[in-house]
């Protein structure tokens, strides 16, 4: 109990240090303005809310099945504007996911899980159209997913390998005297299989979130 408590403190003590970086990359970059005193760079803040779609390339026996659910994230972001139509929005999020494979017989049941937690880095470009204050955008851009998982002395719980991923989207931006309001509807495609269970040949993870970006 004490050496899970001890890798406990150690991943959330890791976590912490990914996202303070993250927040003073983007606050000394939050600096600069255009010539005309409208800000280059943003940053901010978002969450929301994300449902995985866990699937599997080749069929699982039959005492297997996908189990997904939904889950919730959080994270920081900085939008860097090259003109009134394209800018790299950079994001760095923690995503808990509710994603799974069942295994069940006539005496138990156990699961494996995959990717319950992961920190996502993101740049995605994004196309505006300008609107007035109610702008529609669609965002394109790879992920990087990094499991954050316990590590315990227990054989029989296995890790899932590192993703990328190909991100498109859609939302509304709103925009306010002091900061931004930017709904988005995501789908993530993950490409690489993050299975390390010996007893499943492959498994994808794929996502959708509905997120909300506040940023200013």
């Amino acid at each position: 109990e004490i050496n899970l408590l001890n890798h406990s403190y150690i991943k959330m003590k890791k976590v912490v240090i990914a996202a303070l970086f993250i927040f003073s990359s983007i606050f000394s970059c939050a600096q600069s303005d255009d010539s005309d005193g409208e800000k280059k760079v943003l940053f901010g803040f978002n969450l929301g809310v994300n449902y995985a779609n866990l699937h599997s390339k080749k069929a699982l026996p039959t005492n297997m099945e996908v189990s997904n659910g939904s889950g919730f994230r959080l994270g920081l972001s900085s939008s860097i504007k090259f003109n009134d139509v394209i800018s790299l929005w950079t994001k760095g999020e923690l995503a808990f996911n509710q994603s799974k494979v069942l295994f069940s017989d006539l005496d138990n049941s156990t699961f494996y899980k995959v990717m319950p937690i992961s920190l996502e880095f993101a740049p995605h470009l994004v196309f505006t159209k300008k609107n007035g204050n109610l702008n529609p955008f669609v965002i394109i851009g790879p992920s990087i997913k990094l499991p954050v998982e316990e590590r315990v002395s227990n054989t029989s719980i296995f890790p899932t390998g590192k993703d990328f991923a190909v991100d498109f989207g859609i939302g509304l931006n709103k925009v306010h005297p002091y900061f931004n309001f930017a709904p988005e509807i995501r789908y993530s495609f993950g490409l690489l299989n993050i299975n390390k269970h010996p007893a499943i040949q492959s498994l994808n993870f794929h996502s959708i979130s509905l997120i909300f970006n506040f940023i200013g």
